[in-house]
C-alpha cells in the first residue's frame, strides 16, 4: 500500500505531463494502424484496377506522411516522460537526502551504509526506468493492443477472436510470474545492499587490513558475498528469460490460427487479398510490443521492487522528533539537569534512575569505566537518544519540549570518534559557524593547538584532509574537533574523551588555554585520564549506570572509593610506560 501511495504522489505531481504523453501515445497507435489499412486498399486495386502511377505514389506519399506524424508523436511522448521522470528522480533523491538528515541515530545503527547508498544509487535508477521508458513501454503496448484489436475487429471479427485467443493464458502467465520476479529481484536488490556494505568497509578500514595482514581474508569474504550475488542474480535471470520465449510462442502460434483460417476465407472469397494482407501487417505490428512485453512486465517489477526498497525509508519515521508546539527559550544559560533518568540499548540497562544537576558555568567531569555510561549520558543531552524513563532538563525545561535545533545548537559537541569531511581543514573547523571571524578562528586555532600542525600541511588551512580525516594523526583529528566545536562558541561544551590521542604535554597546554573558554560556560568532560579532569569543580563517578561518587579531586582521593582506584591505576600505567618507554598514547588506561 505504501508503494501506491509514493507512486501516486509523484505521478500525481505531473499528471498534466503524462496524461498528454498518454494520448499522445494513443494518437501514435491510431495512425501507426492507418498504413496497412492504406496497403490493403492498394494491393485490392492493383488486382482490380490497374491504377496508374500516380495513384501509387499517392498511396506511398499518405504512408511516408502517416510514418512523420507517428514518429513526432512518440519522440514528443518519449520526451514528455522520459523528461518528467528525469525530474521525479531528482525530487525523489532531494528528498530522500533531507529524510536521511531527519533520522535519529538509532535507525543508522540498525542500517547497513552500502545498503542505503544501494538504495539512493541503484534502487533509484529502476525508478526512474520505472516512471519513464517502463511507463512508456506499459502504455505503448496497452494502447496498440486495445488499438489494434478495435482495427482487427473492423476487418474479421472471427479472425480477430482467434488472433487474441491466447491472451487469458498470457495474462495468467504473466500475474504468475510477477510475484515471483518481484521477489527475486528483492533478493538481488539487498544482496547487492550487503555487497556494497562490505566494499565500503573494505575500502574505509584498508589500513586496518594492511596492518593485520587479512588482505586474503577479505577478499575471500568478498567472493562469497559476490557469489551470493550471483546466485541470487541467476536465480532472476532465469525467470526473466523464460517470458520472452512465451511470447514468442504465443505469438507464433497466434500467426498460425491466422494463417490457417485466413487462407481458407481469401480461397472461399469470403474475404480479399488486400483485406488479408491488412490483417497480417495489424499482426505483425502487434508481435513486437507483444513480444516486448516480457521486458517490459520484467522491468515493471525491477521498478516496483525497488520503489518499495526506497518507500521503506521514506516512510519509516524518526523516534526522536521536535516537539509539534516547541518552548523556544529566549536565552540558553546552560542549567542542565538530569532527573530519574533511565536507558536501555535493547533491553540491556546502561543507565538507572540517574539524578545530577550542572548548575550553569559549572565544569563537572563524568568518570568510570567503560561501559558505566559515561558517553549515554551526554548524548541523552544532545537527544541524539532520548531516556527510557525520566528528563533531561536544559535551563529546567525538558529538551523534548525545546526545538532539536536550539538544543543542539547550544552544544559544542567534541565526541570519542571524531569525524571529519573530505574537504578543506579550515571548512572542517568553520562546520559550524558560518563565516567565522578571523580572530576567532585564531583563537580556536591556539586554544586547540592546532596552530603547531599548520606549517606541516601543504597548503596549511587550506590543505583537503581526505575522506574521514585520513591524512590526519588522532590526535590532529581530535583537536580539529575541538576547534570545531570552540569556534561555534556554544553556551554548553562537552568532551567526550576528547584529549585521549594527545601527548599529555599538548594536553596540559590546551586544558590550559580552555580555561578561559570554559569559564563562562557549562562544561561537561567525559575522559578516562584523571588529568583531564582533575581541575573541575564536580567529578562524578560513574558505575553500573549509577552515579556512586561526587566531590572535587582531592575529596574523592580522600573516600578511597571508585574515582581513587581509577586514579591510582592511571598513577601505576604511567610508571610503566615511563619504565619501559611506552607511548604516551597508551596511558589512557580505563
Amino acid at each position: 500500500m505504501t508503494t501506491i501511495r509514493l507512486l501516486f504522489r509523484y505521478l500525481g505531481r505531473y499528471r498534466g505531463r503524462y496524461l498528454l504523453g498518454f494520448f499522445t501515445l494513443l494518437g501514435a497507435s491510431v495512425i501507426v494502424m492507418l498504413p496497412p489499412l492504406i496497403l490493403g486498399r492498394a494491393i485490392d486495386a492493383i488486382r482490380d484496377e490497374s491504377p496508374s502511377r500516380w495513384n501509387l505514389a499517392a498511396y506511398g506519399g499518405v504512408i511516408l506522411a502517416l510514418a512523420c506524424v507517428e514518429g513526432f508523436l512518440r519522440f514528443s511522448a518519449r520526451l514528455l516522460v522520459s523528461g518528467t521522470s528525469r525530474k521525479l528522480e531528482y525530487q525523489l533523491r532531494t528528498e530522500l537526502a533531507g529524510h536521511f538528515m531527519k533520522m535519529d541515530q538509532g535507525f543508522f545503527l540498525r542500517s547497513q551504509t552500502g545498503d542505503l547508498m544501494a538504495r539512493c544509487t541503484n534502487d533509484l535508477q529502476m525508478v526512474r526506468d520505472l516512471m519513464g521508458p517502463t511507463l512508456i513501454d506499459l502504455c505503448r503496448v496497452g494502447a496498440m493492443l486495445a488499438v489494434g484489436f478495435v482495427f482487427l475487429l473492423t476487418v474479421n471479427v472471427r479472425l480477430a477472436l482467434i488472433a487474441f485467443a491466447y491472451f487469458p493464458v498470457v495474462a495468467i502467465v504473466i500475474s504468475a510470474f510477477s510475484t515471483v520476479v518481484e521477489n527475486r529481484y528483492r533478493a538481488v536488490q539487498d544482496q547487492f545492499g550487503t555487497l556494497s556494505t562490505r566494499v565500503q568497509e573494505n575500502i574505509s578500514g584498508m589500513r586496518t587490513i594492511k596492518a593485520y595482514a587479512q588482505e586474503d581474508v577479505e577478499t575471500e569474504g568478498f567472493a562469497r558475498e559476490n557469489r551470493e550475488m550471483m546466485r541470487r542474480s541467476m536465480n532472476w535471470a532465469y525467470y526473466t528469460a523464460a517470458l520472452w520465449p512465451l511470447m514468442v510462442i504465443g505469438t507464433g502460434a497466434s500467426t498460425v490460427l491466422v494463417l490457417w483460417f485466413g487462407g481458407h476465407d481469401v480461397a472461399s472469397g469470403k474475404m480479399s487479398l488486400g483485406q488479408f494482407v491488412q490483417f497480417n501487417t495489424y499482426l505483425i505490428l502487434l508481435a513486437a510490443p507483444l513480444m516486448s512485453l516480457g521486458w517490459t512486465v520484467t522491468s515493471l517489477q525491477q521498478g516496483t521492487a525497488s520503489l518499495k526498497r526506497i518507500g521503506e525509508v521514506l516512510f519509516t519515521e524518526p523516534t526522536i522528533t521536535g516537539p509539534a508546539s516547541p518552548r523556544a527559550l529566549e536565552r540558553i544559560r546552560g542549567e542542565v539537569e538530569f532527573r530519574h533518568v533511565s536507558f536501555s540499548y535493547t533491553g540491556e540497562p546502561v543507565l538507572r534512575d540517574l539524578d545530577l544537576g550542572i548548575p550553569a558555568g559549572t565544569t563537572v567531569a563524568i568518570v568510570g569505566s567503560t561501559g558505566a555510561g559515561k558517553t549515554t549520558l551526554v548524548n541523552l543531552l544532545a537527544r541524539l537518544w532520548d531516556p527510557d524513563e525520566g528528563q533531561v532538563l536544559l535551563d529546567g525545561v525538558d529538551v523534548r519540549e525545546l526545538p532539536l535545533e536550539q538544543v543542539r545548537g547550544a552544544i559544542g559537541f567534541v565526541p570519542q570518534e571524531t569525524f571529519l569531511f573530505s574537504d578543506s581543514l579550515i571548512d572542517n573547523i568553520a562546520y559550524g559557524r558560518a563565516n567565522p571571524q578571523a580572530a576567532e578562528m585564531d583563537f580556536a586555532l591556539s586554544t586547540s593547538q592546532l596552530v603547531n600542525d599548520l606549517p606541516q600541511l601543504t597548503h596549511g588551512l587550506e590543505t583537503v584532509i581526505g575522506e574521514r580525516g585520513v591524512t590526519l594523526s588522532g590526535g590532529q583529528k581530535q583537536r580539529s574537533a575541538l576547534a570545531r566545536a570552540i569556534i561555534k562558541d556554544p553556551p554548553i561544551l562537552v568532551l567526550d574523551d576528547a584529549l585521549s590521542h594527545v601527548d599529555t604535554h599538548t594536553e596540559e597546554e590546551i586544558l590550559r588555554r580552555l580555561r578561559e573558554f570554559m569559564a563562562t560556560r557549562t562544561t561537561i568532560i567525559v575522559a578516562h585520564r584523571t588529568s583531564t579532569v582533575s581541575s573541575a569543580d564536580v567529578i562524578v563517578a560513574l558505575e553500573d549506570g549509577h552515579i556512586v561518587e561526587t566531590g572535587t579531586h582531592d575529596e574523592l582521593l580522600a573516600k578511597q572509593g571508585v574515582y581513587w582506584r581509577l586514579y591510582t591505576r592511571q598513577l601505576l600505567a604511567e610508571q610503566v610506560a615511563e619504565d619501559e618507554g611506552a607511548p604516551e598514547e597508551l596511558l589512557d588506561v580505563p
